[in-house]
């Protein structure tokens, strides 16, 4: 399988949950930040994984934002998706970790499959963020490994 984790971050929050996923449960992913990710076909990709983090009045970052328009291009888009994103609750329901939303809703509108409901959780919880992304990726890897037998 062909994974990609991708991270953006202000304050590391998120490539340090990037960093696990990678390190901890998916080693032989290619793990890049969205500056890096135009490199990378995406046709070549089964299972994309976002970090994205937030900015500003709940705006995906600059190098989110061309990812962004990059998928764009891809209709359908053949892959399984995971997007888990740590932010800050003091900035209210609407922005916070709102670019979970973003990337959530257009992969979903280009009929890409996700992998579990996505992820937004407080900087101060990254603990919970951790066990909740091993338990929803090991769940997604088992049913993998089941169904191949």
């Amino acid at each position: 399988m062909n994974t990609l984790i991708l991270y953006d971050t202000l304050y590391g929050h998120n490539f340090e949950l990037g960093n696990f996923i990678h390190q901890t449960l998916l080693p032989s992913a290619i793990f890049l930040s969205f500056k890096e990710a135009l490199q990378i076909k995406l046709d070549s990709i089964n299972l994309l994984i976002l970090c994205p983090c937030t900015y500003g009045e709940g705006q995906l970052t600059a190098p989110e934002e061309k990812f962004y328009n990059y998928l764009c291009q891809f209709s359908p888009i053949r892959l399984t998706y995971y997007i888990a994103g740590v932010g800050d609750k003091n900035f209210g329901p609407t922005k916070f970790a709102n670019a979970v939303n973003i990337f959530d809703h257009q992969l979903h509108q280009h009929s890409a499959s996700p992998l579990a409901s996505s992820l937004k959780i407080d900087y101060e919880d990254l603990p919970t963020a951790q066990q909740t992304v091993t338990d929803e990726i090991t769940n997604f890897l088992r049913k993998g490994r089941d169904s191949n037998h």
